[in-house]
């Protein structure tokens, strides 16, 4: 192999390299509609992204993808019929909504954080409160 071919060879590589690493350190966040029969109405973002409000029909989810920073965070509001939910959907700076892949089941006692098997994370339960307006 001559030397422009070598080059052309490792500049191949380095470009295959960083696309790999650019798709792995990507960070996604899924919140899934489990209610009972009911459109949830979803508004998620941060201080840079606002992903605007979507309707969320029943086993549907709003689900995105980002490139994750350490200072990064995510906030969803939640709402149907006459209840609200908020809740910090990723930040960068906590250890159990850092993950590479983070997923939130919303339900009809709250949204409820899933570990990668798919059990719940206890501690990070949020309730919906009732709409006083």
């Amino acid at each position: 192999m001559g030397t422009q071919q070598l080059f052309l060879a490792a500049l191949t590589m380095i470009i295959i390299l960083q696309a790999r690493l650019a798709t792995s350190s990507r960070r996604m966040v899924d919140v899934k509609n489990e209610l009972s029969q009911k459109i949830l109405i979803a508004h998620c973002g941060s201080k840079d992204d606002d992903l605007e409000a979507h309707v969320v029909l029943v086993g549907s989810s709003l689900r995105w993808r980002f490139g994750s920073v350490r200072d990064t965070l995510y906030w969803c509001n939640m709402a149907v019929e006459d209840r609200r939910l908020s809740f910090t959907a990723y930040d960068g700076n906590d250890v159990h909504i850092s993950r590479h892949d983070v997923s939130w089941a919303v339900r009809d006692d709250g949204a409820h954080l899933l570990n990668r098997d798919g059990s719940e994370e206890q501690s990070y339960r949020r309730e919906w409160s009732r709409n006083n307006g």
